[in-house]
């Protein structure tokens, strides 16, 4: 009987786990007697649970969330039940590969920290544009050759650079943002402004809706996220739009739609400005 989860030896103590698509089968995924101590798992699709110590603890995990789970002395069990229908993708080190594919001492990697390294670590947390667009390249990826090994390799560092990334920039704008209620509202200006993405509020709209006048909504959102308010929107708008490129459930017609554009050529012109490629060959890959 074929399973829906695949387990695929990258390197020693690296492994990458994927569920496939074309089987109809379950399958309970135990980390108890791995020696694979380092593990993200990615929800693409669907939602599914995470049972640790024997269902003592449940974790569930939605689609667009990841786990981080570091247990140096692998003592607990941690058991999920993948369905078909799920999407899910897991990514497995042993500490000696992790250590081998990225270089710690250019990264502070705290839970290696000696003082945390007996530490057992879980981490809950949304994914970001672009650690799903990397998620879903690797979840793509078919791999037949050492050509293939080595995409997926690079893919992952890619990934551990923005899952570690330390956004010191954004704490250094906020002691600059004195005022935590006005650093508040602008969270708030861009949570809705991605709401409505496809018929996003005018900038004055926008202030008004968080309580700020206009010439302070203005400096103190380019001063939080570095750049003005729609050239921001611009920049989400085409990283998201890779994300929906890959996914495979849309035309380069649709996504443009979905985002906004009121014609599919003002996004591909947009979209190779850039990224210097149209959205069709990036599909293509």
């Amino acid at each position: 009987m074929e399973k829906i989860f695949e387990l695929i030896n990258i390197d020693k103590g690296l492994v990458v786990g994927k569920s496939k698509e074309t089987v109809k089968d379950s399958y309970r995924f135990n980390t108890v007697k791995s020696d694979l101590y380092i593990q993200f798992h990615f929800v693409l699709e669907k939602n599914l649970s995470f049972k640790i110590l024997g269902g003592t603890y449940t974790l569930p995990l939605q689609a667009g969330e990841s786990l981080f789970f570091f247990n140096p002395k692998n003592i607990i069990p941690i058991k999920v039940l993948i369905l078909p229908g799920v999407k899910i993708l897991s990514l497995l080190f042993s500490l000696d590969a992790f250590h081998e594919i990225i270089d710690d001492e250019a990264v502070d990697f705290k839970f290696l920290n000696p003082k945390n390294i007996k530490k057992k670590l879980y981490e809950k947390r949304d994914m970001s544009i672009q650690e799903k667009l990397i998620i879903q390249q690797i979840f793509r990826r078919e791999i037949d050759t050492k050509f293939d090994i080595l995409f997926i390799k690079a893919k992952i560092i890619e990934f551990l650079s923005y899952y570690f990334k330390e956004d010191n920039t954004a704490e250094e704008i906020c002691k600059g943002l004195k005022n935590k209620e006005t650093v508040e509202k602008i969270k708030k200006a861009k949570k809705i402004m991605i709401a409505h993405i496809n018929e996003p509020p005018t900038v004055e709209d926008l202030s008004a809706k968080v309580g700020l006048p206009i010439n302070v909504f203005k400096k103190a959102f380019k001063a939080y996220y570095g750049l003005p308010v729609y050239k921001y929107l611009l920049n989400y708008k085409l990283d998201l739009s890779k994300q929906l490129l890959l996914s495979g459930d849309y035309s380069v017609k649709e996504v443009a739609y979905k985002l906004g554009y009121s014609a599919p050529t003002h996004f591909i012109v947009a979209f190779k400005n850039k990224f210097g490629i149209t959205p069709r060959k990036f599909m293509k890959g």
